[in-house]
């Protein structure tokens, strides 16, 4: 209230200097004849004090104020002013000069809005003049560099920008918010050492992976810290810019392409929707819950295995998301009783089922399970979708399940086969298949496991020189993962655009480079060779299948042949389950053939 109250206090006294100011600017030092419009002019100062309550200006805290404050204050003194002349208009006594209330008017805004820029200036000028500890450099003058500069200087305590840097010639040697724009990028370490720059935070969300190596190639990390900004979209959540840095990663440097998804389609089929995904909290399967969870479903139920896993997922989507209802279930998906009894209690009206086994060098030595969880258990998620009418069901699959040399690889294909053969019966379910390569930062991922390699000085292991992969980043499989699901055909089977093959290899050694090494020097590569059920290169699509395109130019839509009826893949399913327990692993693998003539199982 005493703020107010001061507000209110400056703002009439400017009023009132406005209206002197009017008076004197149209009459000069003729006294005689100002004194006649002394009294309707100083009228006008209550009226456009009214106007400034009526219209809320006093509500509006001026520290943070941007372009529509702006524009109530400057609605605010038109409205006294329209109001001071309607008043003279109707009461003829008293004259008001035309060019007295309309300067009037312009001195009171020019006024109170510089008194306002002042304070913005004063408070701003005040908290980055106070900012101690690190200085930071920021690359990049555009609009992420800026919202980042505007979070540091509303929380000092994070540190202080010193300056930008940029290769725009239009850009450098001038100022975004009174900070310096320094240039080009190739000279940035003169510009770290010149101003003690302790960390570099580069600004630019869509920049691709060749620009990145181009900044990256500029800057000595053995001599400052480096960060970046995630993706535009990513941006959008709602937390700040700046609690949003990271440290610049391998993924940073695979790819950055902005992912378009048609946000109005997804929201169609899950805004106001019971959505449960499988295996949420896996790396797969948490990335869905987060994205889905922007979408506004009216349930969102969370199934998995492991309890801790789980209690994580659920802890941030709570706090992310306090409106959303999310549902933490324990369960696994092979026990029918179990899933009967959640599907009955829950009735999703969506499943996005990512639950499985991944690693595949671990099934080789237990097919079994792989058979179990991946075959069996995909079956009876599929079957409930059926029972209990869910609409629409997603399968997450994997580039392991075309041509497949692991058990791993054939649990899935059989995965596959089995939702496509569902599809072509009774069942009102609409069935989604999704394949796609190796995500970045997945737990099953090569990634962790060099950073964990490099960090303890090596050595860095790799299988073989030759070896490449797909490698795509978490949000940007699961953003098309999602976009799929909008599709209305049923029973399809969909490849994700992966981009190029990548060596195995030569990302080793870029991300031996990233961490501030040199390879074979600093930290070696020893190579030991391919393990069982491993490939040197995978492929998404089998010679009998044909890619087809769809809405989204990076989504292909998948074309075969091949059909099956669900009674002899259960069959099979369970048979490979048995042959599998028993070891009889040449019997089941002469099995497999018939059903996939394309496998390189070895039994």
């Amino acid at each position: 209230m005493r703020r107010k109250l001061v507000l209110f206090t400056i703002d009439l006294g400017l009023t009132t200097l406005s209206a002197i100011a009017a008076l004197f600017f149209r009459f000069g030092f003729d006294i005689a004849a100002m004194s006649r419009f002394v009294f309707p002019t100083c009228v006008g100062i209550p009226i456009y004090t009214i106007s400034y309550i009526i219209n809320g200006i006093y509500r509006i805290i001026w520290a943070y104020a941007d372009e529509r404050d702006m524009f109530i204050l400057l609605r605010a003194v038109a409205l006294g002013y329209l109001s001071h002349v309607v008043l003279f208009y109707f009461w003829s006594a008293f004259v008001l000069p035309r060019s007295v209330g309309a300067m009037m008017a312009m001195g009171s805004f020019v006024m109170i809005v510089g008194s306002r820029l002042f304070w913005i200036w004063f408070v701003r000028h005040r908290k980055f003049s106070s900012a101690r500890g690190k200085r930071i450099l920021i690359v990049g003058a555009g609009e992420g560099g800026v919202i980042l500069l505007e979070d540091f200087m509303n929380r000092p305590e994070l540190g202080k920008v010193v300056g930008f840097v940029d290769d725009s010639p239009r850009k450098i040697g001038r100022t975004i918010r009174g900070v310096p724009v320094y240039g080009p990028i190739s000279a940035i370490m003169e510009f770290v050492d010149s101003l003690e720059i302790d960390e570099i935070i580069i600004a630019i969300p869509s920049a691709s992976s060749e620009e990145m190596k181009r900044i990256l190639s500029y800057i000595d990390r053995r001599k400052v810290r480096v960060k970046t900004l995630p993706k535009l979209y990513e941006l959008m959540s709602k937390r700040s810019a700046a609690s949003l840095l990271r440290e610049v990663s391998i993924q940073d440097l695979l790819g950055r392409e902005e992912i378009k998804i048609d946000i109005p389609s997804i929201a169609e089929y899950i805004k106001g929707k019971k959505i449960m995904v499988t295996g949420a909290g896996g790396s797969i399967g948490s990335e869905i819950c987060r994205q889905i969870a922007r979408f506004s479903p009216n349930e969102l139920i969370l199934l998995g295995r492991g309890e801790n896993s789980i209690y994580q997922i659920h802890e941030e989507l709570r706090e992310m998301y306090p409106e959303l209802r999310v549902h933490s279930v324990i369960g696994d998906i092979t026990n029918p009783a179990r899933l009967n009894e959640i599907f009955e209690e829950y009735k999703p009206e969506i499943v996005f089922h990512a639950a499985a086994h991944k690693h595949v060098h671990l099934m080789e030595k237990n097919p079994s399970e792989a058979f179990w969880v991946n075959a069996h258990g995909t079956k009876m998620v599929a079957d409930m979708c059926c029972r209990f009418g869910v609409k629409r069901m997603i399968l997450i699959s994997t580039d392991k399940a075309v041509k497949p040399v692991s058990f791993m690889g054939v649990s899935k294909r059989l995965a596959e086969m089995y939702v496509k053969a569902l599809a072509q019966t009774e069942c009102v379910t609409r069935f989604s298949i999704v394949r796609f390569g190796n995500v970045l930062g997945s737990r099953g991922s090569v990634i962790p496991k060099f950073q964990r390699q490099i960090e303890r000085g090596g050595p860095v292991t790799v299988t073989d020189h030759r070896m490449k992969r797909f490698f795509m980043s978490i949000s940007e499989a699961v953003a098309l993962v999602i976009q799929a699901g909008a599709f209305e055909d049923s029973g399809s089977l969909y490849v994700l655009d992966m981009g190029e093959l990548i060596s195995i290899d030569k990302l080793a050694r870029e991300m031996i480079v990233l961490a501030g090494y040199e390879p074979d020097k600093d930290i070696k590569i020893v190579y030991t060779g391919i393990r069982p059920g491993e490939k040197l290169v995978e492929e998404l699509y089998a010679d009998n299948e044909r890619l087809l395109p769809t809405a989204h130019p990076k989504i292909y839509r998948v074309d075969s042949q091949e059909r099956w009826s669900v009674e002899e893949l259960t069959s099979l399913i369970y048979a490979c389950i048995n042959m599998s327990r028993r070891r009889k692993y040449t019997e089941m693998v002469n099995l497999l053939k018939k059903f996939i003539p394309d496998m390189r199982v070895k039994s």
